[in-house]
C-alpha cells in the first residue's frame, strides 16, 4: 500500500534530479535512497553518524578504509552508473584528439581516432 509524505521542496529537487539521471520513477528512486540510508544505519562498521560526517564533508573516506567487499562494490557501482553528458563529453574529445579513451582486454591503452584537419 503507497503511503504519501511531505518532503522539502529542496529534497524534492534532488529526489527529482536523481530520478531522472538514474532514470528511475520518484517513487522508485526515494526507495532507493531508503534502502540505502536503512543500510547504513544498520552497519556498525558505516553507521549514521559516520555517513552524516561524510555528507557534510567533515570526514573524508578513503578507499583503502573500506572492507574489500564495499570496495569491490565501490567500484562496481562506478563502472556499472551511467555516464553523465559531462563525461560523454569529455571522452567525445578525447576521442577527437586521439588520446586515450581507455583499455583493451589485455589491459592496453586504446586510443581515440583523431578527427581529420580541413
Amino acid at each position: 500500500m503507497s503511503q504519501a509524505v511531505k518532503i522539502s521542496d529542496i529534497e524534492m529537487k534532488a529526489l527529482r534530479d536523481a530520478a531522472r539521471l538514474n532514470s528511475r520513477s520518484i517513487s522508485g528512486q526515494a526507495e532507493h535512497w531508503l534502502r540505502i540510508g536503512r543500510a547504513m544505519e544498520r552497519d556498525p562498521q558505516v553507521g549514521y553518524s559516520r555517513v552524516e560526517m561524510a555528507l557534510r564533508g567533515l570526514e573524508p573516506v578513503a578507499l583503502d578504509s573500506l572492507s574489500e567487499a564495499e570496495q569491490d562494490d565501490f567500484i562496481q557501482n562506478l563502472a556499472d552508473a551511467p555516464a553523465t553528458a559531462a563525461e560523454e563529453d569529455f571522452w567525445r574529445d578525447r576521442q577527437r584528439r586521439g588520446v586515450g579513451v581507455g583499455l583493451d582486454d589485455k589491459d592496453r591503452l586504446v586510443f581515440g581516432t583523431p578527427a581529420l584537419k580541413r
